[in-house]
């Protein structure tokens, strides 16, 4: 039979590889998806080099790993009294990580598919009028239409950090606030 700490780890690993994959399609690297998960599973503050001997990676990956998850706000450094190594602990808070990616990469890409269907659509108003061109016109307008509501809904979810899942009813039971530690 197993130890609990061994189903403990092996767990852990399963489920760094399953947010390692999420991670790497939203366009971040595999690995950091992996760190934070050991962090988040681990539910207190780990030194860097239990980090790597868990997930069996280098000293100088973990340290670049958990640089850049500071810079995300979803790792975060804690010090602790008579230690002289440093601790990571990741943030539990999904709204918060969620909002912050959201905030930083995908308004930039909105607001710059919005200004570039604007400058579209005032070349098109410009163009010396024909069928074409009011189809033309029609279309990227209503594009523009479009990116505008996508920005006014993605700002509402990042002030809110509300989203409706009333519709899903008994499908959704997901805790998305943060996630409050077990009493020991």
């Amino acid at each position: 039979m197993s130890k609990p700490q061994d189903i403990i780890r092996e767990a852990e690993l399963m489920a760094a590889e399953a947010i390692g994959d999420v991670i790497e399609h939203w366009g971040f690297r595999r690995v950091l998806g992996r760190v934070w998960t050991v962090l988040f599973i681990a539910g207190e503050a780990l030194p860097a080099a239990e980090i790597g001997d868990r997930l069996q990676i280098s000293a100088g990956a973990v340290s670049m790993s958990l640089t850049e998850l500071q810079r995300w706000g979803v790792v975060r450094r804690v010090w602790r009294p008579g230690e002289r190594r440093e601790f990571y602990e990741a943030e539990t808070d999904f709204w918060k990580m969620i909002s912050r990616v959201f905030d930083e990469r995908e308004r930039l890409l909105t607001e710059s598919v919005r200004e570039r269907l604007e400058r579209a659509e005032e070349l098109l108003r410009r163009a010396p009028d024909s069928p074409q061109v009011r189809v033309s016109l029609d279309r990227v307008s209503r594009l523009l239409a479009f990116v505008k509501l996508a920005q006014t809904a993605l700002d509402g979810f990042i002030k809110s950090r509300t989203v409706d899942f009333s519709r899903f009813g008994d499908l959704v039971r997901f805790p998305l606030r943060a996630a409050r530690r077990p009493r020991v």
